[in-house]
């Protein structure tokens, strides 16, 4: 009775706040999404916290299920994060579901930070990777793979202690690069350009050396600063300069040797169809071409940032304002640090440079830090995640770049990728079986995109029959780090054949699955068949009969009969309840022509028959 009385409490509620479903919605649309200086702390964007009184309050479970998804509860404290749907504000939330009866109190999910903070001295100084959100993102950064980084620039100094670590190497230790200007192995730097810009997309993070590079670092992965790695492509020389020709054949050197990510801090007033070539054979392979934007503070064109098929980097400073010497245009895709960054140089030094070029390997970094961690990622899916999932910046009299293009966000943009850090989804939902015979049980089965978080994901369950046709639990908790879970459905008996629609829901994922229930006079012969149908005089072969829906609680017994005394069988044979077939043996006997026995399966008014050759 408990559970009606709260109905009729939830349904004041209801009235109260004169909201009916559909306004409820429209609602969340148009609510304005939670002010994070209206905050202590920081949060998990778009989740909430909702204690309630006691752990078996049905209404404010599927109160929680209609704004979101369950995604961790603490069963001792009756505590479940909520991750709320696409469109659903944190406040709109917390005020409908603070107003149910049995709900304690409703707050955001507070972060906390580890105290393992990077240990790098100057990792203070960077505020590039402030800005970007690095650190939030190192936290829930989850590597399933090893993403490897093409620095086409003036090569690496890779004896420097922050990138030593970090280089891509071939078995025999030695460095995975090339020199396209003199056609060899040797990438080392001599301008300090390219170390520069290593250095900011991957420096060794945690090693108590120098600075931190933004790909990648998490103190709970082991190993973490070895899923990404660095490979010098030498194109420009020690001036600084290099031909075309000579960026091209690294670009598609890079492509064909294993390279993710290109990073291009360099650039030309003057495109060249070797070189957009050369992207477009780098795009179709699969990578992803990144390219610095350029330095002559006006809209004009630089290549090959202006290939529709690389990313476009402009470069903003401390206060996210685009710097006086960035290009700007529609044409530049994305914004990222580039005044006065600090990092790595030749010979052991660390020194602060400006320009796109150090905002170039901003996005190359993070790119690799969402690539690793979400290999499923196609480049053109890459580039998305890191062009829509960007911060606000200032333009600079005037000077804007793409219509709603923004400053590099790698937290945001690693969340939206999903991945190794990223929550489950319902993924489908099965029965076993899906016809069943009335009074029979039926498993069900949930299954989720990723294995659940620490405490578990909350299924739904629900069916559009009457209440008794089938009885099922109202939810189904997937454990941690499990990707699926079981329930029971126990069915009724019926008088006709009875569907029912069953389904399974998870924030705004629904998954369904048809029952049929028939009742045991429906239950009859679908087939019998027999393996092998020619045997030797003496030998065996088998029988199976099939039903048309799992046999009743009882079970259901078919009568045999053979046509000749050459072969014989049982003259009944039981399929066990809830199986769907029976084997039984058929024996015969040697001596005599080639005969053909019919062997015949009946229930009730129902039968089946077979052939079976028997030779000598």
């Amino acid at each position: 009775m408990h559970i009606y009385r709260g109905f009729w409490a939830f349904l004041a509620v209801f009235l109260t706040l004169q909201l009916s479903i559909s306004q409820i919605e429209t609602n969340f649309a148009q609510q304005p999404t939670l002010n994070p200086t209206l905050i202590e702390s920081p949060f998990v964007p778009g989740e909430l916290v909702v204690g309630l009184e006691h752990s078996e309050l049905a209404l404010p479970l599927t109160a929680m299920q209609m704004v979101g998804t369950i995604v961790s509860q603490n069963p001792p404290i009756h505590a479940y994060v909520v991750r709320l749907a696409d469109g659903v504000s944190m406040e709109s939330a917390g005020e409908f579901l603070r107003a149910l009866p049995g709900v304690r109190y409703v707050e955001p999910n507070y972060l906390a930070f580890t105290f393992a903070q990077p240990n790098d001295p100057r990792f203070s100084q960077q505020y590039g990777l402030a800005r970007i959100q690095a650190n939030l993102a190192w936290d829930i950064w989850q590597p399933q793979r090893t993403v490897y980084i093409a620095i086409i620039d003036t090569g690496i100094d890779s004896n420097h202690p922050d990138l030593t670590n970090k280089m891509r190497r071939h078995a025999n230790g030695a460095v995975y690069g090339y020199n396209t200007l003199n056609n060899t192995t040797n990438a080392l730097d001599d301008n300090g350009h390219g170390t520069h810009c290593a250095g900011i997309a991957a420096a060794e993070i945690h090693n108590g050396i120098g600075v931190a590079g933004v790909a990648a670092w998490n103190p709970a992965v082991p190993n973490s600063n070895s899923y990404v790695q660095l490979m010098p492509l030498k194109a420009l020389g020690a001036n600084g300069s290099g031909s075309l020709d000579a960026v091209a054949r690294a670009i598609t050197w890079a492509a064909d040797n294993g390279a993710h990510i290109l990073s291009l801090s360099l650039g030309a007033g003057s495109g060249a169809q070797q070189l957009a070539d050369a992207v477009v054979y780098a795009w179709t392979r699969g990578c992803l071409v990144v390219a610095a934007a350029g330095n002559d503070g006006s809209n004009a064109p630089q290549y090959p940032a202006y290939y529709t098929n690389a990313i476009a980097v402009a470069a903003t400073d401390a206060a996210d304002t685009l710097t006086n010497f960035s290009q700007y245009g529609a044409w530049v895709d994305i914004a990222a640090p580039g005044a006065n960054i600090l990092s790595t140089t030749p010979n052991n030094q660390y020194q602060s440079f400006s320009g796109t070029s150090m905002a170039c390997p901003h996005v190359s970094g993070a790119a690799a830090v969402l690539w690793s961690h979400n290999p499923s990622l196609t480049n053109a899916q890459l580039r998305e995640a890191l062009e829509t999932n960007t911060d606000p910046y200032q333009p600079l009299n005037g000077r804007t770049i793409a219509p709603n293009a923004g400053r590099l966000n790698l937290y945001r943009a690693l969340q939206a990728v999903g991945g190794g850090g990223s929550a489950p989804r319902l993924s489908s939902l099965s029965l076993n079986p899906a016809r069943v015979v009335g009074g029979n049980r039926v498993v069900g089965t949930v299954n989720l995109t990723a294995p659940a978080p620490e405490g578990g994901i909350l299924v739904r369950l629900s069916h559009n029959g009457a209440t008794r046709t089938a009885i099922l639990p109202n939810f189904v908790s997937v454990p941690a780090g499990a990707t699926q879970a079981n329930f029971t459905i126990l069915t009724q008996r019926v008088p006709r054949e009875t569907t029912l629609v069953v389904r399974a829901t998870a924030g705004d994922v629904e998954r369904t699955a048809t029952l049929t229930i028939v009742p045991e006079s429906a239950v009859t012969l679908q087939s019998l068949t027999i393996s092998p149908t020619t045997v030797v005089g003496g030998q065996s072969a088998t029988g199976t009969i099939t039903l048309t829906a799992p046999a009743p609680s009882s079970g259901l017994t078919v009568q045999l009969r053979s046509s000749s005394a050459r072969a014989s069988v049982p003259s009944t044979v039981t399929v066990p309840a809830g199986a769907t077939s029976a084997n039984f043996t058929i024996r015969t006997t040697s001596g005599g022509l080639v005969t053909t026995v019919t062997i015949t399966a009946t229930h009730n008014a129902t039968s089946r028959s077979a052939q079976l050759t028997i030779w000598f």
